[in-house]
This record gives structure tokens, C-alpha cells and sequence, in this order.
């Protein structure tokens, strides 16, 4: 090119920069988040006192409720309740309060697993928008990094696992285990990765089972020396408040929430499952589509459930190998965040934290 032509536009380098530009930005919105105080939920603080309680009490940890931790401020959260998450997330946030109990070092690690989530996305897809599309999820961004839930600790093993699947690599049973431990939710995964294990190999086949056994150690543990899962199964552990209910005529599951949010969440959600129907008939598999399908299903079934569950879907749709179609799973499923979209952009709507709750978060919030 000489002094006098004019540059060429570059649609890749354009995109280039629109994506990078778009992921910063993004990052900072999170960065910024990380720095507030949360305004719906106290789930971090209850989870980081029980992280700071596991050095002294290991998992003993579940057969105490949050009351048992007094003097922390976390002992007034649903202190007459036990814990119930799985081990390995008791462990992820006994490593995090080893560190520090402030609220926004937690949520600072939590959007680091949103982040390491999106490169593994893209990695396992081929696809680099489609990580984009994970990290820019409204549900990501508010309830990870402005709430503080480890949804994205969950979907960081689950997109591990299926990458390790597609390369048929034996750990891949290990690290969907693993991601079980994390929330029960992969565990709708387990026909796909069932149906691909080695059959007609036997020494692989053994090596895939042994890794998935083994991964459930830490489930074993928290068994012999606490109560995991025996409080899980207590009835009435949690009241039945379901806001995202297929029960919209039922306004008691949702009293805290507008009526617009809930009922164009459920048409979001039928028009979701119609369209993985649809995908199952173009694609001529059902495998791959049975986990966010189930997902659906079942959350909106549930006598507990809430909006930051859905943070947990693209990860489901990951397997499905068709790009478009899966392009337009993860942008549905962003669909679902309709109250993360009002809270970033308008601002909160429905049930906020309890004036008491507030001032317990602002005086742990830097830690205690």
C-alpha cells in the first residue's frame, strides 16, 4: 500500500477489537461489582463462615448450623439451619476464607471461575464467541459478581469435564464427579457421558469408572465424619419458595417478585424447550439435549429454586455439536436473566435484603 491508497476495512480485525473491547468491558462492570455490597442474597457471608469454620471443624461442619458459629456475624444467617452444599464447595470457600473472609476477595475468585469458564467454552467449542457469550451473560455477571453464588464454580468442572469428554480422555468421568460435589445439577449430564464411556474397551472402560469413583472421595469423607448428606433429606429443610415456578397462577411461590418478571421468565422457558425439540429433530440426536432440557424441567418443578440456577444452563448446553443452534442455546439462555437485566440496567426489582441483613453485610463485608 502507498502514501496515497486508503486503508481497507478489516472485518476480522474489527471483530477483533469489537470482542476484546466488549470482554474488557464487561470485566470492569464485574470488577466494579465485586466492590458492592450484595442486594439480594447473604449466601456469600454464610458460605465464607462455614469456609473459615472447616480449619477448625472440618466436616463435623454438617452436623452444626450457622447459629454453632457465634460470634461471626454469619451466625444470625439462617442460623437454625445446617449446610447442606455439597463438599467440594466447602472446600472451595475453606480455601478462599484461609486467605481472607472479606466478601469482595470472595467474589473476586468466584468471577475468576466465570472467566476461566468462558476460555474453556470457547476452547472446548472451537468457538470464541461463544466463551464471550458465557462471560457476558447477565445472570453471570450479576449473580456472580455483584451476589457473590459460586454457580460459576459449578460451571467451570462442568465445561472442564465435557472438553475432557469430547477428547475422550479417561479424568473426564473424575471431573463431571467432581462437578456433582460442586451442586447436583451435572448430574443431569450423566446419560451423555454414560452413553460414551468405552463398552467395547474394558481396560478403558475400567480406568473411566475408577475415575469417577474416585472423584466422590471428598462426598465420602464428609459422610464418615458428618452429617452429608443426612440434612439434605430433612424435610422442610427450606421453605417452598419457588419464584420461577411453573406455577404462575400460584403468586404465594413469588409474592416478592412482579408479575411481568414471572410470567414472560415462563414463556422464556416453554419457548426454550421448544426450541431444544426442534434442535433434536434437525440434529437427529437426543443425548446431547437431555440435560438442559431436564434442567428446565425440573427447577421450575422444584419447591426450592431460584433465578441464579439458570447462571448453570449454557454449561448443559455445551455438548450439543451443532454451532448455530448452540450459539442460539447460550443466547436463550441469557433470556433467562431477566431480573439480572432490570437490576444492571434499571435497577432491583423484587425481594431485597432485610434492613437487619444490611448492616450484618456491611460490617463483614472487608472480612471478620
Amino acid at each position: 500500500m502507498n502514501a496515497h491508497e486508503t486503508p481497507r476495512f478489516s472485518f476480522r480485525r474489527a471483530s477483533g477489537v469489537f470482542f476484546i473491547g466488549l470482554a474488557a468491558l464487561v470485566l470492569a462492570v464485574r470488577l466494579y461489582y465485586c466492590f458492592q455490597l450484595t442486594l439480594y442474597t447473604t449466601d456469600l457471608l454464610r458460605n465464607l463462615g462455614y469456609g473459615k469454620a472447616f480449619w477448625d471443624y472440618g466436616f463435623a461442619l454438617y452436623d452444626m448450623t450457622a447459629f454453632d458459629l457465634s460470634p461471626w456475624p454469619c451466625q444470625f444467617l439462617w442460623q437454625n439451619y445446617h449446610y447442606t452444599y455439597p463438599p467440594l464447595t466447602l472446600l472451595l470457600f475453606a480455601l478462599i476464607a484461609a486467605l481472607h473472609t472479606s466478601m469482595v476477595w470472595g467474589k473476586i475468585v468466584l468471577t475468576l471461575f466465570d472467566a476461566l469458564s468462558a476460555w474453556i467454552i470457547g476452547r472446548a467449542s472451537g468457538d470464541r464467541w461463544l466463551g464471550l457469550l458465557y462471560w457476558i451473560n447477565p445472570i453471570s455477571i450479576w449473580y456472580t459478581s455483584r451476589e457473590g453464588q459460586f454457580e460459576g464454580f459449578v460451571v467451570f468442572w462442568t465445561v472442564l469435564a465435557v472438553w475432557a469428554l469430547q477428547r475422550r480422555k479417561p479424568w473426564a468421568y473424575g471431573l463431571l464427579g467432581a462437578a456433582v460435589q460442586t451442586k447436583f445439577f451435572p448430574l443431569f449430564l450423566g446419560p451423555l457421558f454414560l452413553a460414551r464411556m468405552s463398552w467395547k474397551a474394558p481396560a478403558r472402560l475400567a480406568r473411566e469408572w475408577a475415575w469417577g469413583l474416585a472423584a466422590f472421595l471428598p462426598s465420602l469423607l464428609a459422610f464418615m465424619w458428618g452429617g452429608y448428606p443426612e440434612h439434605l433429606m430433612e424435610k422442610n429443610y427450606v421453605p417452598p419458595v419457588n419464584p420461577i415456578s411453573w406455577s404462575i397462577g400460584e403468586p404465594g411461590v413469588y409474592q416478592h417478585f412482579p408479575v411481568w418478571l414471572i410470567s414472560t421468565h415462563w414463556f422464556v422457558s416453554v419457548g426454550f424447550l421448544l426450541f431444544c425439540l426442534y434442535g433434536m429433530r434437525r440434529t437427529r440426536q437426543v443425548l446431547p439435549w437431555i440435560a438442559p432440557v431436564v434442567f428446565v424441567v425440573l427447577v421450575r418443578l422444584s419447591q426450592m429454586a431460584q433465578f441464579w440456577y439458570f447462571m448453570l444452563l449454557p454449561a448443559l448446553c455445551l455438548p450439543v455439536e451443532d454451532g448455530k443452534l448452540r450459539r442460539i442455546l447460550f443466547i436463550w439462555s441469557a433470556a433467562f436473566g431477566l431480573l439480572s437485566f432490570h437490576s444492571i440496567f434499571i435497577g432491583p426489582a423484587g425481594y431485597l435484603n432485610p434492613p437487619d441483613a444490611v448492616v450484618i453485610l456491611k460490617k463483614a463485608f472487608w472480612g471478620f
